[in-house]
């Protein structure tokens, strides 16, 4: 038996073809009451599923969007998801998952892939993205919204999303600086990509502000992996003297330089503090819990899903495209892997 198709439907409501579209799309203006009712019913009684391909032709929107992200197996981003998803389908969009991997060569590889798709819009969660990748979007008028990133293009359908890591990242280093700590290490990002720069940036001026040079801070590169926190802890125990307090620039870094730690005897917090940031699930689940900069990553990728909603919705109702510029507060949150050193 042949699926229903929408003549199927015309034919059970008495109407053409153009009034059960228009009845789909939401398009009720001028039509009779009843007219709208006997088309929804025979929707109904036949079990009338429209085609997303031949919605697509007709509002030239595909329903699709994409996310990029660095790392799928983040739980960070696995947050953001919820988010981003949960607004999507309460929409009836459906998203394409795409991980960069930390390759801004392989991004842009799949950036190029989505414009050939006919995505409706892109959600650049990625902290390894660059400029070529929002202009290769711009310059296929594909809407964007990005997280974490100063935009050096005309911002032509380009919405961002700015983390405002100042805040938590001041309020984490007054709690060390109050505990007692003066001796302080930072585990970083790959300080190639701007996010490592900008956390390390804001820790050094939240140290700055209590009169503690930057030059004093031993920082050792990681990769934003547990790994990579791994590896810097053990650069640390060849140091002559060890810091008091360490800052890792995420909580998988944090958490891997904790389970280094212990493994070669060094108590946490007695004998080191350790604060990471982002606020993931398994921050809580640590031994010692971690003490963290909070992200609302839920929030944000609620946040983005919107945002790329009303720019599709303002250029498809030619109201033009107004650039918006929404930003996410940090805050810290205290947990026990964070003491005075005068315990060690």
């Amino acid at each position: 038996m042949a699926p229903t198709n929408i003549q199927d439907v015309a034919n059970a409501a008495r109407v053409s073809k153009s009034t059960v579209s228009r009845v789909l799309s939401g398009n009720y203006e001028y039509m009779r009451e009843e007219t709208r009712i006997r088309v929804e019913q025979a929707i109904q009684e036949l079990n009338f599923r429209p085609s997303s391909v031949a919605r697509s032709m007709t509002s030239r929107r595909t329903h699709t969007a994409a996310m990029l992200i660095s790392d799928v197996a983040n739980p960070f981003y696995a947050e953001v998801i919820h988010g981003v998803e949960a607004q999507a389908f309460k929409n009836g969009y459906d998203i394409f998952l795409c991980n960069t991997n930390y390759d801004v060569e392989r991004g842009l590889a799949l950036i190029r892939s989505l414009i050939d798709k006919r995505v409706d819009g892109v959600l650049v969660m990625s902290s390894s993205m660059s400029d070529e990748w929002l202009s290769e979007l711009e310059n296929n008028s594909v809407p964007v919204v990005a997280l974490d990133w100063t935009v050096n293009l005309s911002g032509k359908n380009i919405n961002t999303i700015q983390v405002e890591f100042s805040t938590g990242i001041n309020a984490a280093v007054n709690h060390l600086v109050n505990l007692g700590h003066k001796n302080f290490a930072h585990i970083s990002g790959p300080l190639n990509l701007r996010t490592s720069q900008t956390r390390r940036d804001n820790f050094f001026q939240a140290l700055n502000n209590h009169n503690i040079p930057p030059e004093s801070v031993i920082v050792v590169e990681g990769n934003l992996e547990m790994g990579g926190g791994r590896q810097a802890a053990l650069q640390l125990l060849n140091l002559p003297k060890m810091p008091t307090a360490i800052f890792a620039a995420n909580d998988l870094t944090a958490i891997g330089a904790i389970n280094e730690l212990r493994s070669r005897g060094i108590r946490i917090p007695e004998d080191i503090s350790i604060v990471g940031l982002d606020d993931i699930w398994l921050a809580r689940e640590t031994d010692p819990p971690l003490t963290t900069v909070a992200l609302p990553s839920r929030e944000i990728g609620d946040m983005a899903m919107a945002l790329l909603l009303k720019s599709l919705e303002s250029n498809e109702n030619g109201n033009g495209f107004v650039q918006t510029a929404e930003v996410v507060q940090t805050s810290l949150v205290i947990r026990r892997s964070t003491a005075s050193p005068s315990r060690a």
